[in-house]
């Protein structure tokens, strides 16, 4: 429309010069016009007032012949926008569907979104229905046509990537996230799956290689918790294919910084204790406190189970002098002293723990200790409360 007024003004600017022209000169002038034997003669004022008809009577003409067209194909601004808001209807009815847990209705609906321009938002619900319903080839197609929408790439390859990871292709998932881009790969979503994903191939060097670059993208805790299974994967792969001397030997081998780092350290004690080596894990977990109770190592110490508990004994009985009101220092020194069979210490130090607060690790500990005393009335007795109670440590 825009064209037209410039065209319009241009040819009204010419035809006021060919009108003033001549009123200037005293001449109004005209136009002829031969048609074979005939002949049109005009004014200019009434040629220019022709012109402009014929202009304005041409565009006119191209907008009806292009108005009849777009019935035909449906282009039609009119049908075009009543198409769009039932496309619309049925996506957000789709995703009503969806959110109630009426998948059938949801893709139903869903299906009619086609096209519509959702952002490959419609795809991605479809791709989670069918992923929902176990149809993987399915979810693979939706999340294919949504990843041809830009804003939708991200969250359409993490979609596919734990498709695969369901469908056992570990490696198939880590080839898509690698395939992203660099501002991608830093999103949390994209490093979090990819260390799940090393960790279940085994990878652990190529994980903790790339932990450090991750850091920034990872909360506090998830870093550490990565940290740490990250130690836990490497000390128990080599402790199972080469032994608890190689074990040790690749300990001493590591950097300063990780032999200090509290996550290696509780990894690596808790792979001596699953390899029988209780009396080096004490050594180390009574070296490593000796400031006090450290919140990564301390609950290994339930885990002990030696003839010769004494140095243990003595610095949890240390920490119960400076604070004799922790209820799980009076529990962890019962269950170290029953592991070494010093029932009496135990028995004493449950009492107490479960007299400040009852849970059901102390009772039936409590209840095996009458046991062992042939006191079957009150082991009964310990082991129903045990059972009443749920579990308050882990």
């Amino acid at each position: 429309m825009r064209w037209l007024v410039i065209a319009l003004a241009v040819l009204a600017a010419f035809i006021v010069t060919l009108i003033v022209g001549p009123m200037i000169l005293g001449d109004k002038g005209y136009v002829l016009i031969s048609l074979g034997n005939k002949g049109i003669e005009m004014t200019i004022i009434s040629f220019s007032l022709f012109l402009i008809i014929g202009i304005v009577g041409i565009y006119g003409l191209l907008r009806l012949i292009m108005w009849t067209l777009s019935l035909f194909t449906g282009s039609h601004k009119w049908f075009g926008a009543l198409g769009e808001r039932k496309r619309r209807r049925a996506f957000y009815d789709g995703l009503h569907a969806m959110a109630a847990g009426d998948f059938e209705n949801a893709q139903k609906a869903l299906g009619k979104t086609t096209n519509g321009d959702f952002e490959g938002v419609n795809y991605l619900a479809s791709a989670q229905i069918a992923f929902a319903n176990s149809d993987f080839d399915k979810a693979r197609y939706f999340l294919d046509q949504a990843s041809d929408f830009s804003n939708a790439k991200v969250s359409s390859t993490v979609m596919h990537a734990r498709i695969d990871m369901v469908d056992g292709k570990l490696e198939s998932a880590l080839e898509k996230l690698n395939a992203l881009d660099e501002k991608a790969s830093e999103s949390k979503q994209v490093v979090q799956l990819k260390a799940q994903i090393l960790a279940e191939l085994g990878q652990w060097q190529t994980l903790q290689n790339n932990l450090g670059a991750w850091r920034k993208a990872l909360p506090k805790d998830d870093y550490t918790a990565w940290s740490a299974r990250i130690a836990k994967g490497k000390f128990a792969e080599i402790a199972s294919k080469q032994g608890a001397v190689e074990l040790k030997s690749y300990w001493d081998n590591l950097p300063r910084k990780l032999r200090h780092d509290d996550a290696y350290r509780a990894a690596y004690i808790q792979q001596l204790l699953d390899q029988g080596m209780h009396a080096d894990a004490q050594q180390l977990l009574v070296e490593w406190q000796k400031r006090g109770p450290n919140h990564a190592l301390f609950p290994l110490f339930s885990q002990l189970n030696i003839p010769d508990s004494s140095p243990s004994l003595r610095i949890l009985e240390s920490w119960i002098k400076q604070d004799e009101e922790n209820v799980e220092l009076y529990s962890t020194l019962g269950q170290v002293a029953f592991n070494s069979g010093d029932d009496v210490l135990a028995e004493k130090a449950l009492l107490k723990a479960t007299k400040m607060k009852a849970n059901k690790e102390d009772l039936l500990l409590l209840s095996a200790i009458s046991e062992r005393n042939h006191d079957t009335a009150t082991a009964l007795k310990l082991y129903k409360e045990g059972l009443a109670l749920h579990p308050q440590r882990v």
